[in-house]
């Protein structure tokens, strides 16, 4: 999918209210950064896709791309559903993220349209943690 939308991308002017010819935001995980047990594959995967977004803002930042990376934590959705029914291990992540609450669709949303506005124009090659501070630590 990036490699068609930067070949658009590539066809495109710079567009001066936006800084750019395009924008990319990939979705990769708190589990990137932090292991969680029985998700190595899920977590190597979520890895390579931060390295594919630092790999490719090098690449066509000099074609004023943007690509950029928002990685989620524990967020209340249908794929969480089955850890979210299961009392522990819904204790688990809450106790394992300091904010007071799990994420919520909306919290990602903001941040992923965060990334494809003007005011974001200088911001490429980042992979932006919206975790609720999991990635930082447990809270004491």
């Amino acid at each position: 999918m990036s490699r068609s939308a930067i070949r658009q991308f590539l066809k495109q002017e710079l567009d001066e209210k936006w800084g750019s010819r395009g924008r990319i935001v990939n979705i990769s995980s708190c589990a990137s950064v932090t292991g969680f047990p029985g998700e190595v594959a899920y977590s190597a995967t979520k890895a390579s896709v931060d390295h594919m977004t630092r790999a490719g803002a090098l690449d066509h930042a000099k074609d004023s791309i943007n690509i950029n990376c928002v990685a989620p934590g524990v967020v209340a959705t249908g794929m969480a559903r089955g850890n979210l029914e299961n009392s522990s291990i819904h204790q688990t992540m809450v106790k394992a993220t300091p904010w007071p609450r799990l994420g919520t669709v909306d919290d990602i949303a903001a941040a992923v349209l965060f990334l494809c506005l003007p005011q974001s124009q200088w911001i490429t090659g980042q992979v932006l943690p919206v975790d609720g501070g999991m990635t930082i630590g447990v809270s004491a």
